[in-house]
């Protein structure tokens, strides 16, 4: 808001002070000129008494002057024409612009907003905007377009304000004859104002003040001359009127001293002759035109404020449309005011002949001139006008007492039009005359007297009969009552200035004096902090008729909003934007720029979108026209922000179209890429792969390390490698190694990259518009530098190129790059939805690589085909990434503030080349049955062509399931003729860590090394992952890459086969019963068939012996098998590992075959069963080869299923089961009794449909041997460990399951007992325990059986 320096009273006598009119003779101007200045030039800066001045007014009161200024103007001075006003208007502004230093602070407080103005930061409803440096009380634009404005106006009929009050004559003593040139330049005076129409200058009165002064040059006039002269001049004029000027006392500077001195002289001049050049150089053009009637000045003084900034097109509504071509706008005029370029500096030197002496003249002259000369005329005018106004209102007074009488009729006067080119008053009206009074005290601050006089003539006018002389004194009414300080009880005539300004703008159509009466009257308003006066004023002269002075004064009623009490904010923000627009159109592009930048943030809210959307595509378009291209580029990019919902396709359509020709204009001269506002990078997506796409060589299945969907954060790789590497001293303190970077690793360290390699990024990117995009030429944008992989001393000083930093962030292709980019050629982004991008890229060197963002060519797809063919082209500009790490919580600090984690998986460390290990499974089984055993070959493939890799070392997740052999072993069984054989090698643990490559048989460069790899499938059915881990190592690795990892995750797909269970049974010293059941426990109906083939029994001390019927071994849906096998005890001396194998096969012609167990793969994977029974033996723990603890007995149970590939042809797929059976013998038979014998009948063999449980009886039979009589207890128990009936090998007794029987002597006793079973199998009855009950010592003995198993064999019934 427009606030000066001083206040508003002195601004008021600044605008409105006595004009004093300066006639030289040609050889006073040529004294004068050599101080490079004319007369009225040389006392303007002294033209401000710097001490009080009184004079006495008609009732001899004495006005006390304080701050009195003249100004004085060349007799010549015209105002400019209609073109200069305009540009010194407009440069006014435009050039206040660039010196805008202020250091006021001001804070506004309210419910909802709190502002705080002095670059600070303002909050707007939760929301932090910065007001910039203009946005603060003083706009120094508003006040340098205001002291032009009243600086260029001249006065009207209607006033005396800015007429001549006085004429001051100047001739030097140089010349011939000083008195005659005195009298024809009084003379001249004359001939001026008596000339009839009247001319420019206007005089206050007829006689004006007329003052003298004989200008005398030191240095080159006579003295004697200069008295004489004097001495004649005052005789004739009068002392008082007289004034002797001596000036220039000393030559002009010719030697360089000189001319510093003079340069080191105060210059008052530079301001004034700054202002007046403009005039000056117009001066000889508007000589021709002198002859001009006073009439037609005031014409060209109306037309001026007409063409002040004559754009007489309508103003549409600034948010109405987006539609404003910068080549309609007006160009902005940056020259000063004498057509030169204001950041010219001027060397001339005013002055440069004056002395302090010489200043301290002219300071005397000017008091001289006021105080002897014209305050005593002006004292004397005011008695004068005194006594006319006394003497005619007496005799009105007497004329009107008839007429108010008898009465009487209104004039035709008053009933005829006024007239706006005129006050329709005659010069010596009572009016008149109360307004020349009135004017003349208001100049010499006697405000009482004028506002008496204003006030009466107000009385004695309407406003119809001269409205413009009616406007005139409402105005002074109220500008004399603000000027009373002492008369405090008058109360402020808001209301004269209001019909003032109305009158002058609407029924005189005058808008120059409306533009003055606003200015003073907004001043006096907000003084008096009425703002909401002020702002009605500035907005009823903001119409269309001046954009410039529409802009200005709307901005004005902008600042009062902010003075409200509370502050309007909006309303603010609002008439700012108006403004913004009506800067534009006067061409004022810079301010307009200033006004959207400082309402910007306050429009930033969802629910001012579309004020937000002009805002910034005005700001874009305007700043481009400028040259500004990074806050265009800033513009344009908030048009298509995220959270913009409102704006539809054809909007965005219309803003892309600007935006790309725009940006095609302003990026041409650009070295960098611009930034881009869409797509979205979605950041947490971001993935970095240092690995680059493997395409299988030998037709299997490459590692699925090198994807992207990869797991690598699972702790279970960090613990594969860590097992590797912790016995390897080579490797110790080498971190990890990772090849997959997302938001979900630890990114505190830098990724290691191998030069020659290739880097994978994929990000996915959002489409925010409504409209598609096509992305173009995409390719990552990186900077790389090759000073940071190694130490700094070993850089040679002679190779600068090792310290150089390239990049691909330029707008020109550059030749010879150290990092080669994959270009994507074409990306569409369908409106609102997400697109997954996936680059790569190679660095050439080592070094250091960041990973910046990516760059591409935008556009949108346009649907319309007229539009394709004008369609501007893409523009080709970035995205930058933005990636975050975790966030922090392990500490107070991080949890109460928002810290993230170091993330530096975009700053990649590149080493020199290395080898680089392809790994390639074929075939890699998917799908597999439990227990079933496969293989495949493992092709290890070194890609590079100079170097070898000397190790390469396998672990996996399960290595109990996983055993490789050489090429050359392709078949699972190794057949043998020995049903019974020794264990032929020790059993020892060994590191789960295979050595597939030694230093003795390196990797060499370029070759590939294949293996076969045996897996054997778990017993559980369902998905089995196994993790496999490469590490390889070459004599080329050192830190940090001493080694490297290929990483691959199998996912297979367990499916039932066959359960094997089996429980041992002792029937006394060195005897087991160990009965199998093998069930078929797919779980949906097929045709498969699995065929049990062998079972072999590896033990030290015990022997095994089939005691099953000979039976089918094909095994369908839903059935099983039941074997009963006996073990016995066997002398072992040695200790040696005994193997037994029985065929359980009907091929009668492979009973002398049997599969030796101890042969790899098969004896690896009993090597890996026996270790897992026990884990503390785990070599994870232990590197030493310990032997391995051998179970009692172990089972190996050999099975094949007969199934049909894709090909439709059989394939045979073998399988293996093992179980180690719990022992438990005891070492001594308990006391038994023979007295009592007992023994079970029943059928051995039963066949039975298993529709409903089987229930077999049971004969008890008991024999007393003895005389005496006993009482036995029967318990009929479970001798299995296991609960279920299903799953049990022995019977389940139905009914009383303990009984008490008393046996007499020799008495022979039959009990009927029943057996339950519910399927099929071979089952013991030997779970019935009978016992003699000493009632005496209270115990029981045991009593033994005739037969010592008892077994049956359930069939089903076909």
């Amino acid at each position: 808001m427009a606030q000066t320096k001083k206040s508003v009273s002195e601004f008021i006598q600044d605008a409105f002070c006595p004009m004093v009119s300066v006639l030289c003779s040609y050889d006073a101007e040529t004294i004068c000129r050599k101080n490079n200045l004319t007369f009225a030039e040389l006392i303007q800066p002294f033209c401000r008494l710097p001490s009080e001045v009184g004079y006495r007014d008609p009732s001899n009161n004495l006005i006390v002057l304080k701050n009195l200024r003249l100004e004085i103007k060349d007799f010549n001075s015209l105002p400019p024409q209609n073109t200069l006003a305009k540009k010194i208007l407009n440069d006014s502004v435009s050039n206040a612009l660039t010196n805008v230093t202020t250091n006021n602070e001001r804070e506004i407080h309210s419910q909802q907003y709190q502002l705080h103005i002095k670059s600070a930061i303002n909050i707007y409803q939760n929301f932090s905007i910065k007001f910039s440096s203009e946005t603060l009380d003083t706009t120094p634009w508003f006040d340098a377009w205001r002291d032009s404005f009243l600086r260029i106006s001249y006065g009207g009929d209607h006033e005396y304000l800015k007429n001549y009050l006085a004429c001051v004559m100047v001739v030097s003593t140089s010349h011939l004859d000083p008195m005659d040139a005195f009298s024809k330049l009084v003379q001249q005076q004359s001939l001026q104002q008596q000339q009839s129409p009247a001319k420019l200058p206007k005089w206050f009165m007829p006689n004006i003040y007329k003052y003298f002064i004989l200008l005398h040059d030191v240095t080159e006039g006579e003295e004697s001359k200069a008295v004489s002269v004097f001495g004649d001049l005052k005789q004739q004029y009068g002392a008082g009127n007289c004034h002797l000027l001596q000036i220039n006392s000393k030559r002009a500077g010719q030697t360089s001293s000189d001319i510093n001195e003079a340069m080191n002289m105060p210059d008052p001049w530079r301001l004034y002759v700054k202002q007046s050049s403009s005039s000056n150089q117009k001066q000889l053009q508007t000589l021709s035109n002198k002859d001009s009637s006073l009439s037609d000045s005031l014409s060209n003084l109306t037309d001026l404020i007409d063409q002040e900034l004559n754009l007489t097109s309508s103003i549409s509504h600034p948010l109405g449309s987006f539609n404003t071509s910068i080549s309609d706008l007006p160009a902005t005029i940056d020259e000063g005011y004498d057509g030169s370029s204001t950041g010219n500096t001027s060397t001339v030197i005013h002055g440069a002949c004056l002395t302090l002496s010489d200043h301290d003249r002219i300071h005397v002259f000017m008091h001289e001139f006021v105080t002897k000369g014209l305050l005593p005329w002006v004292e004397t005018n005011l008695k004068t006008f005194n006594e006319q106004i006394t003497s005619r209102r007496g005799i009105k007074k007497i004329f009107s007492m008839p007429k108010n009488f008898f009465g009487g009729g209104s004039t035709s006067a008053s009933k005829s039009q006024p007239s706006t080119t005129s006050t329709n008053l005659s010069n010596d009206s009572m009016e008149v005359v109360f307004r020349r009074a009135a004017d003349l005290a208001f100049l010499f601050q006697h405000y009482e007297l004028a506002y008496t006089n204003y006030h009466a003539a107000k009385r004695d006018l309407s406003r119809d009969q001269a409205p413009t002389f009616y406007a005139g004194v409402l105005e002074m009414c109220c500008i004399t009552n603000f000027m009373q300080e002492s008369a405090t009880s008058k109360t402020y005539p808001a209301q004269y200035m209001d019909d003032a300004i109305e009158l002058y703008a609407v029924t005189c159509r005058l808008p120059i004096f409306a533009t003055r009466c606003a200015l003073v009257s907004t001043e006096m308003l907000k003084a008096r902090e009425s703002y909401d006066a002020a702002v009605q004023q500035f907005l009823k002269l903001s119409q269309e008729d001046s954009d410039l002075r529409g802009a200005l004064f709307l901005e004005q009623a902008a600042h009062c909003f902010l003075n409200y009490r509370p502050s309007y904010i909006r309303k603010y923000a609002f008439y700012m934007v108006i403004a913004g627009h009506r800067f534009l159109k006067a061409g004022q592009r810079l301010h307009a720029l200033r006004c959207y930048n400082d309402v910007l943030e306050i429009y930033g809210k969802p629910n001012w979108s579309l004020a937000f959307d002009h805002i910034n595509f005005t700001l874009g378009k305007q700043s481009a026209s400028l040259n500004q291209a990074n806050d265009a580029i800033r513009s344009f990019n908030a048009l298509f922000a995220p959270n913009n919902r409102i704006q539809n396709a054809q909007q965005q359509i219309n803003f892309f179209k600007e935006y790309l020709t725009v940006f095609n204009q302003i990026t041409n001269s650009e070295t960098t890429l611009p930034e881009l506002p869409v797509p979205l990078v979605e950041n947490t997506t971001i993935k970095v792969l240092l690995a680059g796409h493997q395409k299988p060589q030998m037709g299997g299945h490459v590692s699925n390390c090198n994807d992207f969907d990869f797991d690598e954060t699972r702790d279970v790789w960090s613990d594969l490698e860590r097992t590797i590497t912790a016995h390897d001293r080579r490797a110790s303190g080498t971190r990890t190694q990772l090849n997959l970077f997302t938001n979900r690793t630890h990114n505190q360290q830098h990724p290691i990259a191998v030069a020659n390699e290739t880097i994978r990024i994929e990000l996915y990117v959002r489409n925010t518009l409504q409209v598609p995009l096509l992305l173009s030429e995409v390719q990552i944008l990186w900077k790389f530098s090759s000073n940071g992989w190694k130490r700094k001393t070993s850089v040679s000083a002679e190779c600068p190129e090792e310290w150089k930093e390239y990049t691909n962030d330029t707008s020109t292709k550059q030749m010879d790059q150290p990092v080669e980019c994959d270009i994507l050629s074409d990306c569409v982004i369908f409106p609102n939805d997400t697109s997954k991008i996936e680059l790569s890229l190679r660095t050439r060197r080592p070094g250091n690589l960041t990973i910046l963002g990516i760059c591409y060519r935008l556009n949108i797809l346009v649907q319309n085909i007229s539009d394709q063919t004008t369609w501007p082209y893409g523009i080709m500009g970035k995205t930058l990434f933005h990636v975050k790490g975790v966030r922090l919580n392990s500490n107070r600090r991080e949890r109460l503030n928002t810290i993230y984690a170091v993330d530096n998986r975009l700053e990649i460390q590149v080493v020199p080349e290395a080898p680089l290990l392809h790994i390639e499974f074929s075939p890699m089984p998917a799908a597999m049955f439990c227990g079933e055993v496969q293989s495949c070959l493992v092709h290890l493939v070194n890609t590079n062509t100079i170097h070898s890799i000397t190790r390469v070392r396998l672990i996996t997740s399960q290595p109990n399931l996983i055993t490789v052999s050489s090429l050359d072993d392709t078949s699972l069984l190794t057949y043998t003729n020995e049903a019974q054989s020794l264990w032929n090698h020790t059993l020892h643990q060994h590191s789960s860590v295979l050595t597939l490559v030694s230093h003795h048989h390196p990797l060499l460069a370029n070759s590939t090394r294949t293996i076969r790899l045996w897996l054997h499938a778990s017993n559980l059915a369902g998905e089995m992952n196994i993790d496999f881990l490469f590490l390889y190592e070459s004599d080329v690795f050192q830190q940090p890459l001493r080694h490297r990892t290929v990483k691959h995750s199998s996912l297979f797909i367990i499916t039932h086969s066959i359960g094997f269970h089996t429980q041992s049974e002792s029937t006394g010293l060195g005897e087991l019963t160990l009965p199998v059941q093998i069930d078929n426990q797919m779980t949906t109906p097929n045709s498969l068939t699995v065929n049990v083939q062998q079972l072999s029994c590896i033990s030290k001390h015990w022997n095994i012996k089939n005691l099953s019927p000979k039976t089918p071994n094909g095994i369908r849906y839903g059935e099983n098998l039941s074997l009963l096998f006996k073990c016995t005890h066997l002398e072992n001396d040695n200790d040696s590992l005994q193997m037994k194998h029985i065929y359980l096969g009907n091929d009668e012609t492979k009973y002398d075959q049997y599969v030796d167990i101890s042969k790899n793969p098969m004896g690896d994977l009993f090597r890996h069963f026996i270790s897992n029974l026990d884990y503390t033996h785990s070599a994870h723990r232990h590197k030493i080869i310990a032997p391995l603890p051998i179970p009692s007995v172990s089972l190996v149970l050999l099975w094949q299923i007969a199934i049909a590939n894709q090909l439709g042809q059989y394939e045979i797929r073998h399988g293996l089961h093992m179980i180690s059976p719990k022992i438990d013998i005891p070492q001594t038979e308990p006391e038994t009794n023979d007295t009592i014998q007992y023994e079970l009948i029943y059928s051995s063999v039963v066949e039975h449909k298993f529709t409903k449980v089987l229930n077999l009886p049971v004969e008890l039979k008991l024999f007393n041997r003895t005389n005496k009589k006993f009482q036995l207890q029967l318990q009929l128990t479970r001798t299995s460990s296991d609960s279920d009936p299903v799953l049990s090998s022995c019977c389940l007794w139905s009914g009383m399951t303990e009984q008490f029987i008393n046996l007499s002597a020799y008495e022979h006793l039959s009990l009927n007992l029943r057996a339950c079973f519910f399927k099929p199998g071979f089952y013991s009855l030997g779970n019935i325990s009978l016992a003699i009950v000493d009632k005496i010592n209270s115990t029981t003995v045991p009593i033994k059986s005739n037969i010592h198993n008892y077994f049956v064999d359930i069939r089903t019934l076909v």
